[in-house]
């Protein structure tokens, strides 16, 4: 998180930081028993503030900064003669952290990795007022985010930060007469947590809880809490990841010989703060070695590299043009998390997990990546298609944690996990492979869980089919939002036209017009091989190039009679009052679709059968205007007749509102639809349904032909458009209307 600056500029924690430091030094100097817990300093010297001579010199037992480190607020500030001062500059050196006689080294020489975690600590502890609350008599504070291979140093660099007159308490539960903070941490073989050391963890953390001193839970990026620990109700403390104040600090300990270094060279050097928390621990350690602090700074540089710009290099919300609802969505959770960085609002504040579903190549890991992007966070990716290309069970759940412990590690993240409703549902009929579907939902679920009741990670999830999913998946805690990311609209398609092309507006709109009910992975495909194609004929692309693929020609009888068959989903959809049409479109693939809002409804018998009738509008308005139907209430499981067939099926087998009364028949649609005497019923409640259709239709024939006629001109209406045309039928409840329906009923 970003942290508050004092006035001159520093962090709230750097007064802190320097004083652990010199405590750090000074045991290094001494280099006291391994294990001692007891602490150097007296409480009284300890602080946050600006007044460091003041700080420290109420203290005998913290060494007082040097004269030169007391200049450290005023980095810019020179204490060598202005000639000495180039010539160590222009010699490659680093003049800030050079002694008069020339010493460039630290007098106590610390290693870097206690320099920087004592660093960290301090300013993950961030205030007085939060050190304060962690030592108060009962306190319960959890650390998260700290690394296995730092948890030995991480323990023992704790012993700096905390007053003098206190004890570490690493055994839990002792309830000493000293004042003492029981620290508990899981523990390592072989620098890794076994089964049996997490489980010891869990009882130390009961055990610790028993006990009335202030107690630190630190918590590893592969530990697991007490499921019932109530962690919304304790303080807890992520560990800093390493940023430019950070290592600021550390190399002003860890490189110079006066407490200072060329501060301004080095932050100007430095990759930004988001670049550093993903440099990996090898690469650090060899940065490093560099002789100054701005070689140091150059050195990770070099290993982060400027990333080649490209379209799909780095995605920002700003690249995204509509106001879809994942869109929306996505902005606010961007604004939510700039609040929470500024300490505006707590982390609970926050929407904090987000499934995106939608057809394939709408954009949906796209729109995940730009959320990370916008708002500087790492971005960590998974997929269940790539866990379970690991191997066997095992394999798969070890991929899987790793994603979530690197997601943890790199924090604040956000964590995108693709293709979740390859997990399935534990609830599934198909009882292959049933075992393994339970231990990887049970497993995923723990995961989710665990990320949940930590701070500085946000889950963003895409699918394509999320009634595939089981519901624990779904519920909320777990995934908050779930929001639809739909084929993109004429507007969201010129924006990724926009992005790739430099063509006149006007041009890439009408090409964006025409290429609705296209994906933004087709588009990126056809300009990709267009592009290729002039290549290959010693020429840029051009407009005429791509208008050859969306612009080509079309039989305007079949736009019609799709135009006519969507319309009239959207007629029978408003004159009922099942709900408000969102969108109308002709797609470029020769089909069409009609998404509709559906209001609330009550599960009674009259409900099913308009929504019936909707679902066999289309066919209903060809028949109207036409005289004939087409295939194209036909097709796949999510057809029309197929949804309506279920739909008019489950009347009987499922709801207990037909013939058979309170009788649930199973799952097995098919089967049932096998009997002669229910596939007649099915059969007969659908007719019945296309002939209300029918009569509503033909009530307002002018406004369908017309709305259709209008819809093949446009490709696509929007909520407004619909809403202008759909405003002109009567009130649902109008007794005209309600008459015509029942008369062509009695008539058909």
């Amino acid at each position: 998180m970003t942290h508050a600056t004092t006035d001159s500029s520093r962090p709230t924690w750097w007064a802190h930081a320097q004083q652990a430091i010199r405590r750090l030094q000074q045991e290094e100097t001494e280099n006291p028993p391994r294990g001692t817990m007891k602490l150097g300093g007296a409480r009284r010297g300890f602080g946050f503030d600006d007044d460091l001579p003041a700080q420290l010199g109420a203290s005998a037992d913290v060494p007082p900064p040097s004269p030169l480190a007391l200049l450290s607020a005023v980095p810019d500030l020179r204490h060598l003669p202005p000639d000495d001062w180039d010539a160590i500059a222009e010699a490659g050196g680093d003049p800030a952290a050079t002694t008069e006689r020339g010493a460039t080294s630290p007098a106590v020489q610390v290693p870097w990795r206690k320099l920087l975690l004592t660093v960290q600590l301090a300013a993950s502890v961030g205030s007085a007022e939060r050190l304060h609350a962690m030592l108060a008599r009962g306190a319960v504070t959890l650390l998260t985010g700290v690394a296995e291979d730092d948890l030995k140093i991480a323990g023992q660099m704790l012993a700096h930060l905390i007053p003098a007159d206190w004890l570490l308490d690493f055994e839990g539960g002792n309830d000493l007469t000293e004042q003492s903070l029981s620290v508990i941490k899981p523990r390592l073989m072989d620098g890794k947590i076994s089964t049996a050391a997490a489980r010891d963890f869990l009882a130390d953390v009961v055990r610790g809880l028993q006990s009335s001193e202030p107690v630190l839970i630190v918590q590893t990026t592969n530990a697991t809490l007490p499921a019932d620990l109530p962690i919304d109700r304790i303080q807890r403390i992520t560990l800093v990841p390493v940023t430019g104040d950070v290592l600021v600090a550390t190399l002003s300990a860890s490189h110079s010989a006066t407490g200072r270094i060329d501060e301004s060279r080095v932050r100007a050097t430095l990759p930004d703060d988001r670049a550093l928390a993903g440099v990996g621990p090898i690469s650090l350690a060899l940065a490093m070695r560099g002789a100054t602090a701005r070689e140091v700074a150059e050195r990770l540089s070099c290993s982060v590299g400027v990333p080649k710009s490209s379209a799909g290099a780095a995605p920002r919300l700003d690249q995204f043009t509509g106001d879809g609802k994942a869109l929306r969505a996505a902005r606010q959770l961007v604004r939510d998390l700039a609040l929470w960085r500024a300490g505006t609002i707590g982390w609970h504040d926050l929407s904090r997990s987000l499934l995106v579903y939608g057809p394939p190549g709408t954009g949906k890991t796209w729109l995940a990546r730009a959320i990370g992007n916008d708002a500087n966070l790492s971005v960590v990716t998974g997929s269940f298609a790539e866990w379970q290309a690991k191997g066997h069970l095992g394999d798969m759940l070890r991929a899987m944690r790793e994603s979530f412990a690197e997601s943890r590690k790199q924090k604040p993240a956000v964590l995108i996990i693709d293709e979740i409703d390859a997990a399935g549902s534990r609830q599934d009929a198909d009882r292959h492979n049933h075992n393994y579907r339970v231990q990887v939902i049970n497993g995923f679920l723990a995961e989710l869980d665990s990320l949940s009741r930590e701070e500085g990670v946000i889950v963003v999830g895409t699918c394509n089919h999320p009634e595939m999913l089981d519901p624990a998946i779904l519920r909320a805690g777990r995934f908050d939002l779930k929001i639809e990311m739909p084929l993109p609209d004429a507007e969201a398609l010129y924006g990724v036209f926009r992005r790739h092309l430099a063509f006149p507006e006007s041009e890439l709109r009408d090409l964006a017009r025409r290429a609705v009910g296209s994906t933004p992975a087709d588009i990126d495909a056809i300009i990709r091989q267009a592009r290729a194609e002039g290549r290959s004929e010693g020429r840029e692309l051009t407009v005429e190039d791509l208008r050859a693929v969306f612009c080509k020609q079309e039989d305007p009888r079949l736009l019609h009679r799709i135009a006519v068959h969507e319309c009239g989903h959207a007629v029978v959809c408003a004159a009922l009052g099942l709900g408000r049409v969102t969108r109308l479109l002709l797609t470029c693939r020769g089909g069409g679709e009609a998404h509709v809002e559906l209001r609330p409804q009550e599960g009674l018998t009259s409900d099913i059968t308009a929504t019936l009738s909707r679902l066999m509008a289309g066919r209903a308005a060809e028949r109207l205007v036409f005289g004939t139907v087409s295939a194209g209430a036909g097709g796949n499981s999510d057809s029309d007749i197929a949804e309506a067939t279920w739909l008019a099926l489950a009347i009987d087998s499922k709801l207990g509102l037909g013939l058979q009364g309170p009788v649930w028949r199973g799952a097995d649609e098919t089967a049932l639809l096998r009997d002669p005497a229910i596939l007649t019923a099915v059969r007969g409640r659908i007719e019945d349904a296309e002939d209300r259709a029918l009569a509503v239709l033909a009530a307002h024939r002018a406004l369908l032909e017309d709305m259709a006629t209008a819809l093949v001109t446009a490709r696509e209406f929007g909520p407004a458009e619909a809403d202008h045309w759909l405003r002109q039928l009567p009130d649902p409840g109008d007794s005209v209307l309600a008459g015509a329906v029942m008369q062509h009923a009695r008539l058909n």
